[in-house]
């Protein structure tokens, strides 16, 4: 390949020959132009510590005479402060390549979902919640990478949702805090640095406080109104229901106090009909929480049993785990029926509310609520405890049932 010194020109540039050759220009030392059978490139030429480099410019076309002479002139200067250029554009291209390698690492919303749930211990209901957050309220996200749901995106999310449900809007973005936050702990590079903006996007809510302020439920069935409910929960009846599993589950809520799902899912191995005790696993602490029962859900669960057909309680035909699961279609055609709203964590208020309002002492109230309190005063005995919890146990059947106890115990008889 011949080469040769001359002023380089764009006229000139132009009418060379598609022969190989290299033209060094004769202004600014170092600065060429190469040709080849194919195509014309700018170049630049100089030693750096000691060493000619050689380093490409541009094809002649894409680049005018005056912009390849300013990028020569810079890559020259660099060049004579011992820095070859080629090494500055391989590392710049590396840089881009582990970028790009990281941009492709970022998880989507349902990969990092799927991630936090291997790897974290959640109970069933948790569970199904942040499920039905990712599938429903957030599915139009799954596709999308972290990184790429902004701060403007939370806020018209979670402005959309609150039209639909303030609280859902509100635990849509926990649930999301939740899963970013983890990521950022386990998407790392090589160097152990989080992939993605350590900065969760959740936190516009916090500065702009939009946050919906929702004030706590603190709602019951007053014992004005438990006459008309238990009338309604007595008298309900359902073309799908046997032996009155819904009413009974109904009853045993409001008589105990147990969560919705701790009382679903009562298997017969916690009903002791020999002392009359039922048990319940706390889905707050997984801590076991044992009761005396009252003489009629004493004698509800003895007629429970003689009719037993599997190892729950409260069996269900049509759900998977065997057991009923959320029987909110029941709780509505009640609340219609009577008048009265209300929900399954209402009976657990109502059964509180009526124990504390007892004369029975703060202590045996609170081993009637808080089993974690059970072994706090070790002066009082075990069968003293178990007389009066029992005791309370039948005052608040008392309360409950009213006038409505007798023919209840005698139909359930």
């Amino acid at each position: 390949m011949s080469s040769q010194r001359v002023k380089l020109t764009k006229t000139f540039i132009d009418q060379l020959e598609m022969t190989p050759a290299i033209y060094r220009d004769s202004d600014l030392i170092g600065f060429a132009i190469r040709v080849n059978t194919t195509c014309k490139t700018y170049i630049v030429e100089k030693k750096v510590l000691g060493k000619t480099v050689r380093s490409t410019i541009g094809l002649h076309g894409n680049l005018t005479l005056s912009q390849a002479r300013d990028i020569a002139s810079d890559k020259l200067a660099q060049m004579s402060q011992g820095i070859n250029p080629n090494d500055v554009k391989r590392n710049a291209i590396a840089k881009e390549k582990v970028k790009s390698d990281l941009s492709k690492t970022k998880p989507t919303l349902k990969q990092a979902f799927d991630h936090y749930l291997f790897h974290k211990s959640l109970k069933p209901r948790t569970i199904k919640d942040y499920t039905l957050v990712v599938d429903d309220y957030l599915k139009d996200w799954n596709n999308i990478t972290l990184d790429k749901i902004s701060r403007s995106m939370i806020q018209a999310k979670h402005s959309e949702l609150s039209q639909r449900s303030m609280a859902q809007a509100n635990m849509a973005m926990r649930v999301f805090r939740a899963i970013y936050n983890y990521s950022v702990e386990h998407y790392l590079d090589e160097n152990g640095r989080s992939i993605l903006d350590t900065h969760n996007p959740t936190k516009t809510l916090d500065a702009k406080k939009a946050w919906n302020k929702m004030s706590r439920r603190k709602s019951y069935i007053n014992e004005e109104q438990l006459p008309h409910w238990i009338k309604a929960v007595f008298e309900y009846k359902d073309r799908g229901q046997q032996r009155e599993t819904n009413r009974d589950f109904l009853l045993t809520l409001i008589l105990t106090g147990f969560r919705r799902e701790e009382c679903e899912s009562l298997p017969w191995t916690r009903i002791d009909l020999k002392h009359g005790r039922i048990t319940s696993i706390d889905s707050q602490n997984g801590a076991p929480h044992s009761l005396p029962m009252g003489d009629f859900l004493f004698t509800l669960m003895k007629k429970r049993y003689a009719q037993a057909t599997n190892e729950w309680v409260f069996p269900s035909a049509k759900s998977t785990s065997g057991h009923i699961v959320n029987i909110s279609k029941v709780r509505q055609k009640i609340n219609k029926s009577c008048g009265i709203e209300f929900s399954f964590h209402d009976l657990r208020r109502t059964f509180g509310t009526i124990a504390e309002n007892l004369d029975y002492g703060q202590y045996t109230i609170k081993c009637l609520l808080n089993p974690k309190d059970d072994d706090r005063d070790v002066t009082v005995g075990d069968q003293v405890r178990e007389r009066k919890l029992r005791e309370v146990m039948n005052a608040i059947e008392d309360i409950v049932l009213g006038a409505y106890k007798t023919s209840l115990e005698e139909a359930i008889d």
